[in-house]
């Protein structure tokens, strides 16, 4: 009787994101990269902070048929690209790359509005924000720059200034970067407000960290886990599935997925590595005029390129074939026209 290739488990989200940081749980090189904006991770840190479901991930283990390049997920340390995964995120890239740099990295985070302008930001919970029940949860999430002084008037006059852990004591902002770790902030934040006259923002933060942080704490992730002897078309069915929300997957990433199932790196031939440029920077610098930048291929896109790359196997296919005399014998019928 057949059995299950895959289980389902609920995991800790803390151990989720320590095994990113680690290199345990990494991703196919063949991904893209990271992509979420400012708001969609916002709203991500809003879900979380109320305990509200994000979606299922999606792991497969390795040691197995399909032996995709891993590489560990965008920010992690370099001791991470060194360690040998235990299994590899299909699905689920933008979340947990999303929660790991705003919560572990503690670094500021590079993204971009929704208007697609390039930003930094670090984020804070509104403590007031996040305890008022009338408050819409993903407002009392608040993104800052990187100096972590937010100003109007062209930039002239700070409305915001959380620049150092007193300012944030005194706006009553909590640092995203501390939702696994609070006790030192907690330490400085009564420390700032002691004394009795105000205490009453000691319980604040007290039912703060009931309310939201252990949230964040005790938040676990449901993990459907592929295991390794997982064939490599249904690794590559099952990655097409579960990546069609969002951001849709289009020929070439598809593609990609089945050819590295088979070891080929065509997303590094096309955009090249730390060593070598790929094959798109080479078209950019290939047949160019003089008062120009690029050269006159430069925009051709790598759904392009398959899409000539099949059609010229196609008509060699089809020339072999007349040649062999073979035509409308072998051949499928599409494969003719």
């Amino acid at each position: 009787m057949p059995g299950s290739t895959f289980q389902t488990n609920p995991y800790d989200l803390y151990k989720l994101l320590e095994d990113c940081h680690r290199g345990v749980l990494q991703l196919p090189d063949f991904q893209r990269s990271w992509v979420w904006d400012e708001d969609r991770i916002k709203s991500l840190i809003a879900s979380v902070s109320r305990a509200f479901p994000v979606g299922a991930l999606m792991t497969l283990d390795t040691g197995g048929e399909v032996n995709f390049k891993p590489r560990p997920v965008e920010g992690a340390p370099p001791e991470a690209k060194q360690a040998a995964p235990h299994s590899l995120l299909l699905d689920g890239q933008q979340r947990m790359t999303s929660l790991y740099q705003v919560t572990l990295r503690n670094k500021v985070i590079a993204t971009i509005t929704p208007k697609k302008k390039k930003v930094k930001r670090w984020f804070y919970l509104d403590i007031r924000q996040t305890l008022d029940p009338h408050t819409d949860r993903e407002d009392a999430v608040i993104g800052v720059p990187e100096d972590r002084v937010i100003r109007k008037s062209f930039g002239r006059e700070p409305v915001l200034d959380l620049s150092t852990p007193e300012q944030e004591y005194a706006e009553l902002m909590y640092p995203v970067t501390q939702v696994f770790d609070w006790d030192r902030w907690q330490d400085g934040f009564d420390e700032y407000w002691r004394g009795e006259e105000n205490a009453h923002n000691r319980e604040l933060f007290r039912a703060f960290k009931r309310s939201i942080l252990e949230n964040f704490k005790y938040y676990r992730v449901p993990v459907i886990s592929l295991d390794r002897s997982t064939s490599k078309e249904a690794v590559c069915v099952v990655f097409e599935k579960v990546n069609t929300g969002g951001k849709a997957l289009d020929a070439f990433e598809l593609v990609t997925a089945m050819y590295a199932a088979a070891g080929h790196e065509l997303r590094k031939d096309w955009f090249g590595g730390e060593a070598s440029a790929g094959r798109h920077q080479r078209f950019k610098e290939t047949l160019r005029p003089a008062d120009s930048e690029t050269g006159i291929i430069a925009d051709v896109k790598n759904t392009d390129f398959l899409q000539a790359i099949s059609l010229f196997y196609t008509r060699d296919r089809r020339r072999q074939a007349e040649a062999e005399g073979k035509v409308g014998k072998d051949l499928p019928a599409a494969l003719l026209r």
